[in-house]
């Protein structure tokens, strides 16, 4: 998982192929400590390398959202791809407690 600050408030999350989603306490606290430290005021979480996104992974992007929610965060999604996008669009009854932009430059401006 790789943080970066890229300025205006905003911190890019890209998870890497690593990130085990079924274990999203080992990854919240040190996202959020991160979001302290910098002052940030928006997530950008880039779903580049996620072909799929099933419902353990939706479970914790929405777990993610809650939390950046509590700690007065924006949470946007970028990059989501076309597979994961139509997974998504078949499996939910609600919106998702999230934006979701084409790709990272329309989601630090979003």
């Amino acid at each position: 998982m790789h943080l970066t600050p890229i300025g205006d408030g905003a911190l890019l999350l890209e998870p890497g192929v690593a990130l085990d989603p079924s274990e999203p306490d080992h990854y919240l606290t040190t996202i959020l400590e991160l979001l302290a430290e910098r002052g940030c005021q928006r997530l950008i979480y880039d779903l580049r390398e996620c072909v799929v996104v099933d419902e353990i992974y939706y479970g914790w992007l929405t777990r993610l959202a809650s939390a950046c929610r509590i700690c007065g965060v924006e949470m946007v999604v970028a990059n989501v791809q076309p597979a994961a996008a139509y997974t998504l669009a078949r499996r939910l009854s609600d919106d998702p407690p999230f934006r979701c932009f084409l790709d990272v430059d329309r989601a630090r401006c979003g």
